[in-house]
């Protein structure tokens, strides 16, 4: 059997020369991730503080996406990005130091990840604009998918090389691999070559208010990017609640400490990463607004069970399907919004796509992890599953006018050849 779609993706010396780079900064970002969190954890021993932490990597969104989304719109995504990567590379090291100096406290702690979200509010918008600039346009739906899969490889490697760098070395060589990370996507980029028929998009002359307002009359006079982008705010609150409250449910509910927490991240990964795998093989033909709304389902019901699971294994295999349902819905969701929107609204509809996921994720993170001090935290969780189901419900039944405004005439043979 070809290589499909992946192999088409891979063709593009851009983007093999992105993905190495890509590939190792997300390996060694997700270490971070996890240090950081169970360092939140180490400190405090307080869900309370866990999603404290979350939600100030995520507050500084608030203002600064809208900023960051039109800024990419305006000028070079490209230099925006290595600007945004050189900082990020800074705030890893402090960390690395701090923690190699035993200097680590929560306070300290909670400034460095407070500047780590004001780093990705500029970060992210610029970044959604790379593919679309380095790969061809037949190629960018599959190229998306490729990236996907590694970005699920790392949570499949990174957690378990998080907990054994921890266990052995401490937090601080973790937050250094981060840094280490970070160079390697630097040096890839001086490689990369823009395209000749690139075409920068026309810098507009409205002021940044006016440039904001223009984008959300577009992303809200749009069925099908509304309906989608409030989906994904829902079903991160999910994901993100889940993941930040991982510590705690590994030491209250499995009775395990980072061992647990680390197995169902990486069997998480595995199924994420076979998701995206499958997705890119097929590449644009494979993606279809129902196929999203019925992973969608899948992935809030798999989180559901989990939280309710006390043995390690069955809490496992129920992360298996989230992450291969949970894959499908976020590709496929970033895929429809890519290939569809005009580049020159790229920058505010994707950084709106990443600040509604991040409001999302850290409220709920934070209404989650303050509730779970006094229910635990099956309930809010639980709460949480069953809004997703209602929100899925009501698109669902809509299914058909979201296809017709992504402008996919194929989605019905799609559904019906799924459906053989």
């Amino acid at each position: 059997m070809g290589l499909g779609g992946i192999g088409d993706a891979l063709a593009d010396r851009n983007f093999r020369i992105f993905s190495i780079g890509s590939i190792t900064s997300w390996f060694s970002f997700f270490v971070q991730v996890v240090a950081v969190s169970w360092t939140a954890w180490e400190l405090t021993h307080s869900t309370t503080w866990l999603a404290i932490i979350a939600l100030l990597d995520i507050a500084p969104n608030v203002l600064l996406v809208p900023l960051g989304s039109v800024l990419a719109d305006r000028y070079d995504r490209f230099r925006i990005e290595i600007i945004a990567y050189v900082v990020a590379l800074l705030q890893a090291l402090a960390l690395a130091i701090l923690a190699y100096a035993d200097a680590l406290t929560i306070w300290p702690l909670a400034i460095l990840v407070t500047l780590h979200g004001a780093i990705h509010s500029f970060s992210v918008p610029a970044a959604y604009g790379l593919l679309p600039r380095f790969v061809a346009r037949e190629r960018l739906a599959s190229a998306i998918a490729v990236n996907s899969a590694y970005t699920q490889a790392a949570i499949l490697v990174g957690p378990a090389l998080a907990g054994w760098v921890i266990l052995h070395f401490g937090s601080s060589v973790a937050f250094a691999i981060n840094a280490a990370g970070y160079v390697v996507f630097l040096i890839s980029a001086v490689f990369l070559r823009t395209p000749a028929d690139y075409q920068q998009p026309p810098r507009s002359d409205r002021s940044v208010l006016g440039d904001f307002v223009d984008g959300a009359r577009y992303i809200f006079g749009h069925h099908g990017i509304t309906t989608l982008l409030l989906l994904m705010l829902l079903g991160d609150v999910l994901a993100v609640s889940l993941f930040h409250m991982l510590p705690a449910f590994s030491a209250s509910t499995l009775g395990l400490g980072i061992e647990g927490m680390t197995t169902i991240l990486a069997v998480y990964g595995a199924g994420a990463t076979l998701a995206a795998l499958w997705l890119a093989h097929g590449g644009s033909q494979r993606i279809s607004s129902t196929l999203v709304l019925r992973a969608y389902v899948i992935y809030a019901c798999a989180i559901g069970a989990l939280v309710l699971m006390g043995n390690l294994w069955l809490a496992a295999g129920a992360a298996l399907l989230w992450g291969i349902a949970g894959q499908i819905r976020s590709t496929g969701t970033i895929a429809l919004l890519q290939t569809s929107i005009p580049d020159e609204q790229r920058g505010r509809v994707m950084g709106t796509e990443f600040l509604f996921s991040r409001i999302a994720g850290g409220i709920g993170t934070y209404l989650v992890g303050t509730a779970a001090e006094e229910h635990g935290l099956q309930v809010p969780m639980l709460i949480a599953v069953g809004v997703c189901v209602l929100a899925w419900g009501y698109a669902y039944m809509r299914r058909r006018a979201i296809q017709s405004s992504f402008g996919i005439p194929q989605a019905d043979a799609i559904e019906n050849e799924a459906a053989r």
